[in-house]
């Protein structure tokens, strides 16, 4: 028993040895660790990690947002892209709003105000054509509906196609006949087609309706300087220049 006492020690003290150095390796890898840690921390591979991990969170949520939009009633969509094309025909961005207000139709088909819209656009852009075919669309699926036959008329009277011109606009006047633009436009239309009397009475209608616009007085007058009708004449090209006197001092205060 006496011979062992000493044996236990050396084991004990061994045992004790070994914790520490154990205890101090760990340390030593904890510290190598950190070290590496703050070098990665401090490099250029850091910086870039972070930027990829904050992009790949902004695109998972650009993704969560996309992936939602297309679980949405097709009445969502439509008040969404109607709403984007609205922002950008605002911002004058038409091929934008074109592409929007393509969807919103697409999403809302028996709404044909996103298609009168369309025309509209087209009609900006300088596309006549598609234009009209836009706002023929919108009279198929509403023959009564007033602002496209109005765009349709206009656009047919700047392509010459008097006589279309004339059949919308004479059912526009019967329509409305307390708007002046629609007896002017016709006017217009009857003088394209060599029928002057016609549009002379078409014209002294919206002069009628609206004696302060200066255009109707200058197309009345030159009509009546064609119909040899001189009096007629010199009365509304004297209107037309008082009106225009008007309006200058207007614009000067």
């Amino acid at each position: 028993m006496v011979g062992e006492f000493p044996k236990r020690r050396v084991s004990c003290a061994r045992e004790a040895d070994d914790e520490d150095a154990g205890s101090t390796s760990r340390d030593a890898a904890r510290r190598e660790a950190q070290a590496q840690v703050e070098s990665i921390e401090g490099s250029g591979y850091y910086c870039l990690h972070s930027v990829l991990l904050l992009g790949s969170r902004l695109l998972t949520r650009a993704l969560n947002w996309y992936t939602g939009l297309l679980h949405l009633a097709p009445k969502d969509k439509a008040k969404i892209y109607r709403a984007l094309s609205l922002h950008h025909r605002h911002r004058d961005e038409l091929q934008k709003a074109l592409v929007f207000l393509k969807e919103w139709s697409r999403n809302e088909r028996g709404n044909p105000e996103p298609v009168f819209q369309m025309g509209e656009v087209l009609a900006s852009l300088g596309e006549h054509r598609a234009a009209l075919a836009a706002f023929d669309r919108v009279l198929a699926m509403r023959g009564g509906h007033i602002p496209a036959l109005t765009r349709k008329c206009a656009l047919l009277l700047r392509l010459k196609n008097y006589s279309a011109a004339i059949a919308g606009l004479e059912l526009l006047a019967r329509e409305q006949p307390d708007q002046a633009k629609h007896f002017y436009r016709l006017g217009l239309a009857y003088d394209g087609e060599g029928r002057l009397e016609d549009a002379i009475t078409a014209m002294r209608k919206a002069v009628d309706l609206d004696p302060e616009e200066v255009k109707y007085h200058h197309h009345l007058g030159f009509m009546s300087v064609r119909k040899e009708d001189h009096s007629s004449a010199a009365e509304h090209f004297g209107k037309a220049l008082e009106l225009a006197k008007d309006e200058t001092h207007l614009c000067d205060e």
